[in-house]
């Protein structure tokens, strides 16, 4: 009986001692006490960035502390926001937290609703695997001052909604109304009582506006399986705008993804880039120039701005490679439709993955949280915020809400001032069609806006075809440019030897793999999407993670948080809904 009550007794102090510890645990630490943030997923609504999930690593008296007794990291518990209607540091920027009514997760989707001032978070690995609960999709409603509140969001289609896989690592993007989930890792952490990991092929959609979801496998979708890609919608391009998807792995649906499938899985190069128009499914490639970021690349983060000229430029920041096991530190910017990377100058703040990046204000990129060796290792940039002008090209500590509006920067203008547009040997007469003659009637005189996380961007191209366009001017002059246009295409098909699309060359791809194996970015291509046409021929060869010479980096293998790999267990393909008509 003593027996039983001393033990009693010692749980309920050791109880009392994790309440304490819990207690003592801040989700917005002081910018002293705070050492890492990590797997937030974030957008911007109005004057505001809400960032939601994740853990955070903090000291407590002068001491890192480990969260019920033994962890590294606590998970955070409140919804975050930062007001970007007026300028601050990283130092001095208030983050307001606010109360989330569920336990807390990484990696999460997050889909933005801007016309209804809501967003909308669903799947994720749950943080410690505690508290797991039922699939669910959460909704938040903003308030227009920072804060709101939460609620759940019934499925118009629960038998559908209720069959689907929770997972996390995929790549997840919005558009006006509709959110977009490619591909995927379902493991323990986002399931309870599942056994193995398993790779998620296809793409799941919700309507935001019916409250419909979408599934489908690899026959009812653009994708097969990608895991641990980045997507990022461009809304300037095509009758729809233009989903783009940017580097991760080609898993196998059969495939364990423990530590060897992470680094033997053939990646998806930054060279041949793949996207697709979100409302017909069609899927598109092109190859892009310049610095290509190398690969493979996981993790990394991609925010936008359209600028004055009817163009887009998106910045990637950051990853990891498994195979090579280190955290990229570099950053580039893809400008659209060239399709040209420039490499920028590396932050001090070193690298990171599982970060989340918005385009805030006119020209900036805020990066939020990341972790590159381990909780212990404190991040340079006070409170895990490090901020992007794309156009000085300058990493900065300070947010600047009266910025000039974004122009492209010097070198990039230079590209498009010196006709190098005019070069670019297109996929296909479609593809050029999406980015070069369709946009030429976009207005180039219109203020630039960042991209699809800022409340004020439009979430489609402009609607007005080109004849009305042309219509608006002199008739005589729009007739002119019409035979100047036709003109000018027909000696470029001459001049270039462009041929009549087939079907090894209509633009319609899926994205390029290296071979299993290979250290070569473009050596035998592999398909991101369902294979309908043969891939154009690629014969340059360059080696995997390959930076300039003035370019230096620490190799670094990141430090678990937790179990990594569950028990290897036979993998069972994962079960999408059959009962159920798919897109």
């Amino acid at each position: 009986m003593r027996s039983q009550f001393a033990t009693s007794s010692l749980l309920s102090v050791l109880g009392a001692i994790e309440c304490a510890l819990a207690a003592s645990l801040s989700d917005v630490p002081t910018v002293n006490d705070f050492i890492r943030r990590n797997g937030a997923s974030a957008t911007v609504i109005g004057d505001y960035v809400y960032f939601d999930g994740g853990e955070v690593a903090q000291l407590v008296d002068g001491e890192l502390q480990k969260e019920a007794g033994f962890y590294d990291s606590s998970p955070v518990n409140s919804t975050i926001s930062i007001d970007i209607s007026k300028s601050w540091t990283n130092s001095d920027v208030v983050l307001n937290t606010i109360a989330r009514p569920w336990a807390s997760k990484s990696n999460q989707v997050i889909w933005t609703d801007k016309g209804e001032g809501s967003f909308y978070v669903w799947g994720g690995k749950w943080v410690r695997g505690a508290n797991m609960t039922t699939n669910e999709l959460w909704k938040f409603t903003t308030d227009g001052n920072g804060s709101g509140s939460w609620s759940l969001e019934e499925p118009e289609n629960p038998a559908l909604f209720n069959g689907l896989e929770q997972y996390e690592h995929s790549a997840y993007v919005s558009t006006a109304d509709t959110g977009y989930s490619i591909g995927g890792l379902a493991s323990g952490w986002t399931r309870k009582y599942r056994g193995s990991n398993q790779v998620v092929p296809g793409m799941v959609t919700f309507n935001m506006e019916t409250k419909i979801w979408q599934n489908g496998t690899t026959a009812f979708s653009p994708f097969d399986t990608v895991v641990a890609a980045a997507a990022h919608y461009v809304p300037t391009f095509g009758t729809n705008g233009l989903v783009m998807v940017f580097g991760g792995l080609a898993m196998t649906i059969t495939e364990v993804a423990d530590t060897a499938g992470w680094a033997n899985s053939p990646p998806y190069n930054f060279r041949n880039l793949t996207f697709f128009d979100p409302a017909t499914k069609e899927s598109y490639w092109q190859i892009a120039s310049g610095t290509i970021p190398p690969s493979p690349r996981t993790q990394h983060c991609l925010a936008g701005f359209k600028n004055n000229d009817g163009g887009y430029e998106i910045l990637l920041f950051g990853g990891y490679n498994h195979r090579d096991k280190f955290v990229y530190d570099d950053a580039y910017i893809l400008s659209l439709p060239g399709f040209v990377w420039t490499k920028i100058p590396q932050t001090t703040a070193g690298g990171r993955r599982y970060h989340a990046c918005v385009a805030v204000g006119n020209r900036q990129v805020l990066t939020i949280g990341g972790i590159r060796t381990g909780w212990d290792d404190p991040d340079p940039a006070p409170q895990g915020l490090l901020l992007f002008d794309m156009t000085d090209l300058e990493w900065k500590n300070s947010f600047d809400a009266n910025a000039a509006t974004y122009e492209r920067a010097r070198d990039i203008k230079n590209w498009y001032n010196n006709g190098s547009l005019d070069t670019v040997e297109w996929s296909s007469p479609t593809v050029q069609h999406l980015f070069v003659v369709a946009n030429s009637t976009t207005d180039s005189g219109s203020s630039s806006s960042p991209d699809a996380n800022s409340p004020d961007t439009e979430d489609g191209p402009s609607s007005t075809p080109a004849g009305v366009i042309a219509g608006g001017v002199i008739g005589g002059i729009a007739g002119l440019a019409l035979i100047a246009v036709a003109a000018w295409l027909f000696m470029r098909r001459r001049r270039k030897g462009d041929r009549v699309p087939t079907s090894s060359d209509d633009g319609h791809h899926h994205g390029e793999v290296a071979q299993l194996g290979s250290r070569s970015e473009t050596s035998p291509p592999g398909y991101m999407f369902k294979p309908q046409y043969s891939p154009i021929e690629l014969n340059t060869q360059r080696s995997h993670a390959e930076l300039s010479g003035t370019t230096s980096y620490t190799n670094t293998l990141l430090t678990p948080t937790g179990p990594v790999h569950m028990e290897h267990v036979q993998p069972t393909p994962v079960e999408l809904d059959a009962s159920t008509v798919r897109y």
